[in-house]
């Protein structure tokens, strides 16, 4: 199988993995690793024409559930202070910058953007997240493609692609794509699960990094530089920490069962409210957990092994 980042010729099946967080469907699937750049990936030839059934019904953010406004609080938190607090850090005079958000979900950091001072713009292939975007309050969320907003000319100064490159089956064809979008000079961010973190070498195949079958190409930061240089990016900035995802990512992977999105999933399948008393505990005992894994996640993210790897790279 040949490696879609590195097109190394010969890699080989590492895990075969059923989808342990949504159980969309029953079956495993083979995940091959490449024996060059370390990328883990599922064969396209496989699960091209079937993606769409992996995405259960609600796979995005909403406030739901009895807790919902403490979750809403919590979450604008962390975005704040993890994913706009790094852009901030990276360009003064946001007033000036275009920003477009690939795979903004309902949308709370085009919103907390907006905020800061960017122009910023979302995009997502599921109507139903950008729906739910709108009906909060958030402008500018369109429900569209990458291919859609080159067909119709649009440019930008930012693409921020947080947590979406490990949707993408062809990723050096997806970002040749992406990079039609930016002016020149332009800067792309780009974060994605790290499964050389440590928290992906204790849990192995029961990290919630990997998210099979969604999760169709799992990156170590060398595949993820090496993918980015072969696109013609240049690397300005690596961070391995991420206030929002990293000690989430260990707590799930720990307590499946108490994943919030898993439970609203479950809910929505089962056609019940997420407010019973035991979902309320739930909930409580997942924040307190997250809390309590930050120090952990501080740590591995202090020896460059966090549970994501950020870029800042620039096309020029």
């Amino acid at each position: 199988m040949e490696c879609p980042v590195c097109e190394y010729p010969r890699s080989r099946v590492r895990y075969h993995l059923k989808d342990r967080f949504f159980r969309t469907v029953d079956e495993s699937f083979p995940l091959f690793e490449c024996g060059s750049c370390g990328l883990l990936f599922q064969d396209p030839e496989v699960i091209a024409d079937r993606l769409a059934e992996f995405y259960p019904e609600g796979y995005w953010w909403s406030e739901s559930g009895s807790l919902a406004p403490l979750e809403a609080r919590y979450r604008e938190f962390v975005l704040k202070r993890d994913q706009v607090r790094f852009l901030s850090s990276l360009f003064a005079e946001p007033k000036n910058q275009r920003l477009l958000d690939i795979g903004c979900g309902s949308g709370a950091f085009v919103k907390l953007a907006r905020q800061a001072g960017f122009d910023a713009f979302g995009v997502d292939s599921s109507q139903g997240a950008v729906n739910a975007g709108i009906e909060a309050g958030v402008e500018r969320l369109v429900c569209a493609t990458e291919q859609d907003l080159r067909a119709a000319g649009e440019q930008y100064d930012i693409v921020a692609l947080f947590h979406t490159l490990e949707h993408v089956l062809e990723p050096f064809q997806y970002l040749k794509r992406v990079r039609e979008l930016l002016k020149k000079p332009g800067s792309l961010i780009v974060q994605v699960p790290n499964r050389e973190s440590y928290q992906a070498r204790i849990y192995g195949t029961r990290w919630y990094g990997l998210d099979c079958p969604r999760h169709v190409c799992n990156y170590t930061r060398h595949s993820l530089l090496y993918l980015l240089g072969r696109c013609g990016f240049r690397i300005q900035k690596i961070r391995h920490f991420s206030l929002r995802d990293n000690a989430a990512a260990i707590v799930s992977s720990a307590f499946p069962r108490l994943d919030p999105m898993s439970g609203k999933v479950r809910a929505l399948r089962e056609s019940r409210k997420d407010g019973s008393r035991s979902s309320i505990v739930k909930e409580a005992s997942y924040l307190g957990l997250v809390f309590s894994a930050q120090p952990l996640a501080l740590l591995e993210a202090a020896l460059q092994r966090g549970g994501t790897v950020t870029v800042h790279a620039t096309w020029e």
